[in-house]
C-alpha cells in the first residue's frame, strides 16, 4: 500500500501544526470534516454525503502524492495532535499544483488555512521549482481569497464559474495563481474555475 512508503521527513512542522501525508487511516476523521455542511456553506454541492465519497477522495490524494511527490496533507494541531483538516496542493490535469483546504468548524479563525498556504506554496517549490501553484476560489468566499492573496497569489481571472460549481446566482469563479501561466494553463483552470 502507498501510504507504507512515506517517510517521516514528508512531515512538515509549522508553528502550530503537523501536517502529514494522507492515509487510509484518516479517512473517518476525513470525513468528519468533509460531510460537515457547515464546511460547504460556498459550494454545498460539493458536501460528502456518503463516506465512500472520503474514501475515493483519500484514495486519490495518496495518488497523487505517490506520483507527484507531494500532495494534499492531514491536518493536526502541534499540541496535541488533533485532527482539524485536509490541506495542501494536489497536481490537476491541467498541469499545475492546486492549493486547497479543508478545516473543521472548531479551527477556523485561528489563521490555520495561511499557515498550510504558506507550507504548502513553499513545499510545491521545493518539489516542482517550475509548476505554478494556483488557487480556484468562488466570490462568495472572500476568506479563501484572502488567503491566497497571503500565500503570495495573485488574481488572474475573475468570471462564470464552470458548470461543476455554480451554485448560486451572481456568484463567480476567481483563477489565482504565484506566476504566470501557460495558455494550455490557464486556459484549463477558466474551464475549470
Amino acid at each position: 500500500m502507498v501510504h507504507q512508503l512515506l517517510t517521516p521527513s514528508q512531515e512538515i512542522r509549522t508553528d502550530r501544526l503537523l501536517l502529514t501525508p494522507l492515509t487510509p487511516a484518516d479517512i473517518d476523521d476525513v470525513h468528519a470534516v468533509f460531510s460537515d455542511a457547515r464546511t460547504w456553506q460556498h459550494l454545498p454541492s460539493g458536501r460528502h454525503v456518503a463516506r465512500s465519497s472520503s474514501v475515493d477522495m483519500v484514495q486519490r490524494k495518496i495518488g497523487g502524492r505517490a506520483r507527484h511527490g507531494l500532495g494534499s496533507w492531514a491536518v493536526r494541531t502541534a499540541a496535541d495532535h488533533a485532527f482539524v483538516g485536509v490541506g495542501g496542493v494536489d497536481m490537476t490535469a491541467g498541469g499545475v499544483w492546486n492549493l486547497g483546504y479543508r478545516l473543521a468548524p472548531s479551527a477556523w479563525g485561528q489563521g490555520f488555512a495561511s499557515e498550510i498556504a504558506l507550507a504548502a506554496v513553499r513545499a510545491a517549490a521545493d518539489t516542482a521549482p517550475d509548476v505554478p501553484v494556483t488557487g480556484r476560489v468562488l466570490t462568495n468566499n472572500p476568506a479563501s481569497a484572502a488567503v491566497l492573496r497571503r500565500a503570495g497569489l495573485s488574481l488572474v481571472w475573475q468570471g462564470a464559474p464552470g458548470v461543476q460549481t455554480s451554485s448560486a446566482a451572481g456568484v463567480e469563479g476567481q483563477v489565482w495563481t504565484d506566476r504566470l501561466l501557460s495558455d494550455e494553463q490557464f486556459a484549463w483552470l477558466v474551464r475549470n474555475a
